[in-house]
C-alpha cells in the first residue's frame, strides 16, 4: 500500500497576517504555561467524551510520573476495545486483530503543546470566561488563527491544577472539527496497568527515537508564518523510499511524504476528516512519478499552496539521501 492510500484511509484566502503579539493577554500565555507542564508532570485520572466528524467515544485516561518517566493509558470504553500507552520512551498499542490501522485522539499526554513556539506564530491569545467542567472551575484560553493557515483552538484548564478539562479545534467559520472533554478528573497517584485484563488484545510496541540531527532542508517554497521543520528523516514502505518531513508550529501540525514511484502520475487525491486534511499530487519525472503526499491539522487550502510550492528539482537530491 503506498503511502498516498494508507493517509487516505488513515485520514479519511490567505488572509493579511495581523500582530498576535501585541494583542495577546500575557494571563493567558501564563495558562498555557502551566498546562503544558501540568499535563505531563501531574498523576491524574478520568473519563471522557471525544467527537470527530461522525466519530464519538468515551474513553478513559490515566497518567502518572514515577522515578521522572512518564507512563499514559489511553482506552476506548464504547465500541471495539483499544488501547494506546506511554512508558517512558516507548509507544504501546493494543488493539484487536492484525490488520487495524493505528489511531489516536489528540488528549492530555499525548499532546505535547511548545508555548514558545505558539507565541511566536501567528496566534491570538486571549482569556474567555469561567466555566464548569467535569465539576471543577476551568478557565477558558482562546488560541486564535490570525493569518488563516492554522486552525483555531479553545483550551478549558482547570484553575486548581492547570490541567486541560476541554479542547475544541475549530475551523475560519467558528465550526467545531473536533473536541473533547471530561466527564470525572481524579488527581493523585495512579496505577497504570498497560493492557491489563485485556489478552484478546494485539499488543504492538513502537519506540520513541531522538534524531541526532534533523536535515535543514525545506522542499517548499512557501510555508506559513511559524511553521518550523522538526524532523526529516528517510523511511521505507515495502520497496518504496520514502522521506518525510513534520513540521509544527507548536499546536498544528503537518507532515510531507515523497516518494519516487515507477509508475504514470494519479489525479490529485484529496481528504479531509474533522481537522486533519491529506493531500496528494504526482509530478512527472523521466520514467515514473514524484509523489507527494500532505497530511496534518490545517485547512486544506493551505495544504495545496504548500505543495503547488514544491521546489520538485530540490526534492530529487533530498530523496537520493534516502537511498
Amino acid at each position: 500500500m503506498s503511502v498516498r492510500h494508507l493517509c487516505v484511509v488513515v485520514c479519511l484566502c490567505s488572509l493579511p497576517i495581523q500582530s498576535a503579539f501585541a494583542i495577546s493577554s500575557e494571563p493567558a500565555k501564563e495558562i498555557l504555561r502551566s498546562m503544558a507542564v501540568a499535563v505531563r508532570s501531574l498523576s491524574y485520572s478520568g473519563k471522557l467524551v471525544y467527537q470527530r466528524a461522525d466519530v464519538l467515544a468515551n474513553l478513559a485516561f490515566q497518567h502518572d510520573v514515577i522515578n521522572g518517566e512518564e507512563i499514559a493509558r489511553l482506552r476506548r470504553l464504547s465500541g471495539q476495545p483499544m488501547e494506546r500507552a506511554q512508558s517512558g520512551n516507548t509507544l504501546i498499542e493494543a488493539i484487536p486483530g492484525p490488520d487495524v490501522l493505528r489511531q489516536g485522539y489528540p488528549l492530555p499526554g499525548f499532546i505535547n503543546p511548545e508555548p514558545r513556539q505558539i507565541f511566536e506564530a501567528p496566534y491570538q491569545i486571549t482569556l474567555g470566561g469561567v466555566e464548569r467542567i467535569a465539576d471543577r472551575s476551568a478557565q477558558l484560553v482562546l488560541v486564535e488563527s490570525m493569518d488563516g493557515h492554522r486552525h483555531t483552538y479553545k483550551f478549558w484548564v482547570d484553575e486548581e491544577t492547570s490541567l486541560l478539562l476541554r479542547l475544541q479545534t475549530l475551523n475560519a467559520e467558528n465550526q467545531t472539527l473536533e473536541q473533547f472533554e471530561f466527564s470525572e478528573l481524579s488527581v493523585g497517584p495512579q496505577i497504570v496497568e498497560i493492557a491489563g485484563g485485556e489478552e484478546s488484545l494485539q499488543v504492538k510496541v513502537y519506540p520513541i527515537t531522538q534524531t541526532d540531527s534533523i536535515l535543514q532542508f525545506s522542499p517548499a517554497s512557501w510555508l506559513p508564518a511559524g511553521y518550523q521543520l522538526a524532523s526529516a528523516l528517510p523511511s521505507r514502505a515495502g520497496s518504496n523510499r520514502i522521506y518525510t518531513l513534520v513540521y509544527t508550529d507548536g499546536l498544528g501540525s503537518f507532515s510531507i511524504f515523497l516518494e519516487l514511484i515507477n509508475s504514470r502520475p494519479e489525479p490529485d487525491m484529496q481528504a479531509t476528516l474533522g481537522p486533519t486534511v491529506a493531500l496528494g499530487k504526482d509530478y512527472a519525472l523521466s520514467g515514473g512519478a514524484l509523489r507527494v503526499t500532505l497530511v496534518g491539522e490545517i485547512p486544506q487550502k493551505t495544504g495545496k499552496t504548500i505543495i503547488e510550492a514544491l521546489d520538485v528539482d530540490g526534492l530529487k537530491g533530498l530523496l537520493s539521501l534516502a537511498q
